[in-house]
């Protein structure tokens, strides 16, 4: 069972092209604060030199689990 979080996402939130956007950092930090035993797992599914591909599944000791994709390339971010 999850824990009440005291976390306001709100404090946190930046604009990017104009709209709300939480920084996965924090989305990090709203996480613990909450499922302090969750797991993360990342993979580089892919990098071919101009894109990288990540999978990431977050679980959660109750057994709910979600997965997300992403990428990113020198257009995006030139470290990335």
């Amino acid at each position: 069972m999850s824990e009440q979080s005291t976390f306001d996402p709100a404090k946190h939130l930046t604009k990017v092209s104009g709209r709300d956007y939480l920084e996965v950092k924090w989305r990090l930090v709203w996480l613990r604060e909450t499922h302090p035993d969750a797991t993360i797992e990342t993979e580089m599914v892919s990098h071919d030199g101009a894109l990288a591909v990540f999978r990431a599944t977050v679980t959660v000791p109750a057994g709910g689990s979600a997965t997300g994709w992403g990428s990113e390339g020198p257009d995006d971010f030139r470290d990335y």
